[in-house]
């Protein structure tokens, strides 16, 4: 069982939150050979990350964003029959062989938010047991975990900031995929700005002919303009590969 940790806002503020789930979870066959990589079931409950996902952030939410391509007529169903009319969750499907990028995942999505509510951004392929602390402009920041924690963190960030006392200045791509490294970026960000993130997002993909990767341009615009605080999460369990998955696996049975 994984440690339920709702996000609230104590401003009261209300978001969007964007979670991409249309990926095709190629390294996780033959596991993701018919069911797409959000909704496998991570313990003997038959828990996702797709539902620790929106149970985490339903009470920060004013409209959830999924974006869906893989399996998608599957993954949609699911999300319907489960949370109904619940709340307020849109999907943003694309076409498998349209499909190019993260980052342009989040731009079909960003159609689909509330302009004026902030945004919040994140993968489907996590478990994230940190508090989220969603009252600021924030990327999430690996740290390693506790010596003898049984936190699987993300070895792979997905980006390497810049930080100066506690705030990112800028955020630039990683080297390689294939060396663990804590201090990364693992894709969660806070955005307060829609807006702003909106129009950063949709010049980029003009200047590039829509092959925008979340390759870093988009929000190391946003950050340059916003003070973006570096928010450290060390609960933070990814299951992009079948070594992660057993390992997420056996730590959430073994709690429950």
């Amino acid at each position: 069982m994984f440690r339920y940790t709702p996000s609230f806002s104590v401003k009261g503020k209300k978001f969007n939150i964007v979670i991409l789930a249309s990926g095709l979870g190629m390294r996780l066959r033959p596991e993701t050979e018919f069911i797409p990589k959000p909704l496998l079931p991570l313990d003997k409950d038959g828990t996702t990350a797709l539902d620790h996902l929106i149970q985490k952030f339903q009470y920060v939410a004013k409209r959830f964003v999924i974006t869906t391509a893989y399996c998608a007529d599957l993954l949609e169903n699911y999300i319907k029959g489960k949370y109904g009319n619940s709340l307020d969750i849109q999907f943003s499907r694309e076409r498998l062989e349209d499909m190019h990028s993260p980052g342009r995942s989040v731009l079909f999505a960003l159609d689909h938010v509330l302009i004026e509510y902030p945004t919040i951004i994140m993968f489907s392929d996590y478990v994230v047991e940190d508090y989220i602390n969603v009252d600021n402009d924030a990327l999430c920041v690996t740290q390693a975990p506790d010596e003898g924690s049984p936190y699987i963190v993300d070895q792979f960030p997905k980006g390497i900031p810049d930080i100066s006392h506690g705030i990112v200045t800028d955020i630039n791509p990683s080297k390689t995929l294939s060396t663990p490294g804590y201090g990364g970026w693992p894709g969660i960000g806070i955005f307060h700005n829609t807006l702003l993130f909106k129009a950063i997002a949709y010049r980029h993909a003009i200047d590039k002919d829509m092959k925008i990767a979340l390759d870093f341009d988009v929000v190391k615009d946003y950050v340059k303009q916003v003070k973006t605080i570096a928010h450290p999460v060390n609960k933070l369990f990814e299951f992009g590969v079948p070594e992660m998955l057993k390992k997420v696996r056996e730590y959430a049975n073994a709690n429950n």
